[in-house]
């Protein structure tokens, strides 16, 4: 994405993806219109939204613990179930460094301050 003249980028990180919506959501409401959420990882692994409800969906113990299923090429699968964050040795039950979920919002200088204090407000760190 390449911003336009005036425009500004705020990249901005989540604990859980309903916080991550709750924030985009408030900021559609304020007239936010460019924004997209994003789950943070180190392993190219298809994120799958059936899997934030782990308890009676989750097909392996990377969807449980990593929202995903690893996509259609199940070798990621492996190196994700091997990750601090499905071993439970993480930080309390999260994903490694807390904030698993990204979401970038394009503003104009006018709308930075209102849109950050909005992402904060909802437990985003930018």
């Amino acid at each position: 994405m390449q911003l336009e003249k005036g425009e500004r980028s705020i990249i901005s990180y989540f604990p859980s993806s309903t916080k991550a919506q709750k924030a985009m959501d408030e900021l559609k409401k304020s007239g936010y219109q460019t924004m997209e959420m994003n789950k943070v990882g180190f392993y190219r692994a298809m994120t799958n939204a059936e899997y934030n409800n782990p308890i009676n969906r989750a097909s392996s113990l990377a969807a449980l613990t990593m929202y995903s299923d690893g996509g259609m090429d199940k070798n990621p699968g492996i190196l994700l179930a091997a990750d601090p964050s499905a071993s439970g040795l993480s930080t309390g039950g999260e994903l490694v460094g807390g904030k698993g979920f990204s979401v970038v919002v394009v503003t104009n200088e006018e709308g930075l301050n209102k849109a950050v204090k909005i992402i904060e407000k909802n437990d985003g760190y930018v």
